[in-house]
């Protein structure tokens, strides 16, 4: 689990698997969507935590060379 101090504004995160780094980020799209599938579901959001966890796009696939 990652714990953090209560920011300010709510944020999601990105964690780079090789090197640990945490990038912060806000999109409000995806807090549109999460509300919406919520309330389809008959439920109101009332927090969340969103991690998206990936590589850079300039690492090279295993396998496919250099």
């Amino acid at each position: 689990a990652r714990y953090e101090e209560l920011p300010e504004e709510h944020h999601d995160h990105l964690i780079d698997v090789d090197s640990g780094a945490v990038i912060e980020f806000q999109n409000s799209d995806i807090e549109e969507l999460q509300r919406k599938i919520a309330e389809t579901l008959g439920y109101r959001l009332v927090d969340h935590r969103l991690e998206l966890y990936g590589v850079r796009l300039d690492k090279p696939e295993p396998g496919k060379g250099t």
